[in-house]
């Protein structure tokens, strides 16, 4: 199970690092701030969803298998993260921009701060499994 919960994990590690690193950064580089804006708006849900379901059903895994506390904590952390961005932080964030409200740059820092610790979260999840498999198999 811990390398399917690896594969997951990097899933989402990979996604969200090329998104946030990559593509994110090249909108805005590329396109008025305005459009660049919209589009990032538009994958949010797809992003912390696909975040949502591998930490999800990772964390399921670790719980039926009782895996050390250590990691269950991280995924749970990571789990109830993502849980706030989705369904609070980028639906609050998205009506303050759109209400041109000063305060949006302040929702706006807190959800890339909480996004970085999210992929943190998930890295840290994905070494702490690497190194546990690789033990194990010795």
């Amino acid at each position: 199970m811990n390398r399917v919960m690896i594969f997951l994990l990097s899933f989402y590690f990979g996604l969200g690092s090329f998104f946030s690193y990559i593509v994110a950064p090249e909108l805005f580089r590329s396109l008025e701030r305005s459009v660049a804006g919209g589009i990032v708006e538009k994958v949010f849900p797809l992003y912390f969803g696909v975040g949502l379901g591998t930490v999800g059903i990772s964390l399921l895994i670790g719980i039926t298998s009782k895996m050390s506390r250590f990691l269950l904590l991280l995924l749970a952390i990571n789990f109830l993260v993502l849980l706030y961005l989705e369904f609070k932080l980028v639906p609050q964030a998205h009506a303050l921009k759109v209400a041109g409200s000063p305060e949006f740059a302040r929702a706006h820092l807190m959800s890339v701060i909480l996004s970085m610790v999210s992929l943190f979260l998930t890295f840290g999840s994905i070494v702490y499994l690497i190194v546990k498999t690789k033990d194990a198999g010795s």
